[in-house]
């Protein structure tokens, strides 16, 4: 095969690192890509607990992509419980966090969620 005979697509060698969420190469060739953003993380306690309740109630709705929804949702309740409190453990809620985004990995939007509520975590507790 030569190179730049035809359509070779595109070519990635050595050390390169690529990071692109659509790639086209040659004549007519046609690429579209998909841009997420990721939720705005809850700026207060309150927020906080309004998000913990809903990702429950995700959870329990048995969402697509996560293989025990029904464990994953009494772990957020746990959190849900936890940020309840007058004074929430953050080593608590960053835990059950975690176990949480375990468990997600194969949801975007679930994901997503966990993510923004970790961030309020970290910067309201």
């Amino acid at each position: 095969m030569t190179l730049g005979a035809g359509n070779d697509g595109i070519w990635i060698g050595g050390q390169a690192q690529v990071s692109a969420g659509a790639m086209a190469a040659g004549p007519g060739a046609h690429a579209e890509g998909t841009q997420y953003s990721l939720a705005a993380a809850p700026a207060s306690l309150d927020e906080l607990r309004a998000a913990l309740a809903a990702l429950v109630a995700e959870l329990k709705s048995g969402p697509p992509g996560v293989s025990d929804p029904d464990s994953l949702a009494e772990v957020a309740a746990s959190a849900e419980r936890e940020a309840g409190k007058s004074r929430p453990d953050k080593g608590i809620l960053s835990g059950l966090l975690h176990a949480l985004m375990a468990g997600v990995t194969n949801s975007a939007v679930l994901v997503n969620a966990v993510v923004a509520i970790q961030h309020a975590v970290s910067s309201l507790l």
